[in-house]
């Protein structure tokens, strides 16, 4: 397929022209639709999404409008994001309303903010990143920070497979300074842990806990709902860690605390949580087939970018 006629390629190049107006709309109904065609791994999506529903008692149809908001977030988010990082960043800053955020952290100091992998996270984590709140952020593309103010911000990202990230993350947390961590999806270096959700059994990344009971720093959890033009960042009352003479313990009830946090909300709000395959033995299997598509997808999304 040459690169003028690939019709992802066309439907990308027309988004972009479009700048943030293409995060919603009529033209980016129409590319996310062309992409949740062409994407190898739909079905594959769809039907583990669907199992975990059902397993956790939520109607498995809620797969499909899953599916969707995958879409949206993994590749109109992000295709915006890296054509045009500081108009589409400007436009997060404007329509996100971060004010529960800052004032948890004004009034109770330096936390480890955390939530799940919902909708839209790719902004919300810029967003968020380019606050007065600033955490070290675990969960963003450096390139579309540098790109959006013209400065290297390596000092301001942390990545979790790093075997310094703890290390970083815990001594941030004592000069004052939050951190952004989402331990929903657990890379192969990651050192892993279970909790309880929805009468199941996902694994979670292990560090926050750890992280909470080095620093003496509490786990702030989030949620939000992008379904509009205007999004809040709702912040939850801060979770310390157990005062157990077992630090392995009192580790694992922090995390059980939080994850119960997080399957209050996805209970009532079912579609914005883009990982639910985590309850299922298989994630690990499943997540990477998924990304193998998604790399499929961008190699030909990338086309509109040269």
């Amino acid at each position: 397929m040459s690169v003028g006629t690939d019709p992802l390629a066309e439907a990308a190049r027309a988004l972009v022209r479009l700048g943030p107006d293409g995060l919603s709309g009529p033209g980016m109904e129409e590319f996310a639709a062309e992409v949740g065609r062409e994407h190898p791994s739909r079905d594959l999506y769809v039907k583990a999404t669907a199992e975990a529903l059902t397993a956790c008692g939520i109607p498995e149809d809620v797969a499909d409008e899953v599916y969707g908001n995958f879409v949206w977030t993994h590749f109109v988010c992000k295709l915006l994001m890296t054509a045009d990082p500081g108009a589409v960043i400007d436009h997060a800053l404007a329509s996100i309303d971060l004010s529960e955020l800052v004032a948890s952290v004004e009034g109770g100091g330096a936390a480890i903010l955390s939530g799940f992998h919902y909708t839209g996270y790719p902004l919300m984590a810029l967003a968020v990143a380019m606050s007065p709140v600033a955490p070290l952020i675990s969960k963003a593309r450096v390139d579309v920070l540098e790109g959006a103010g013209g400065e290297k911000h390596s000092e301001h990202v942390v990545y979790m497979s790093d075997r310094s990230a703890a290390i970083r993350m815990t001594r941030a947390l004592k000069k004052g300074r939050s951190v952004w961590v989402m331990l929903d999806v657990v890379l192969p270096s990651v050192r892993v842990t279970h909790a309880g959700f929805l009468g199941q059994r996902m694994r979670v990344g292990a560090g926050l806990g750890a992280i909470a009971r080095l620093s003496g720093r509490p786990c702030t959890p989030l949620f939000w709902k992008m379904t509009g033009p205007a999004v809040t960042l709702h912040a939850g009352d801060p979770i310390p860690i157990a005062d157990d003479a077992d630090a392995e313990k009192a580790e694992e009830r922090l995390i059980q605390d939080f994850v119960d946090t997080q399957s209050g909300f996805i209970t009532a709000n079912p579609a914005h949580w883009l990982e639910w395959y985590a309850v299922l033995g298989e994630s690990p299997r499943l997540r990477a087939e998924v990304k193998q598509g998604n790399d499929q997808i961008w190699a030909r999304l990338a086309k509109a970018l040269d």
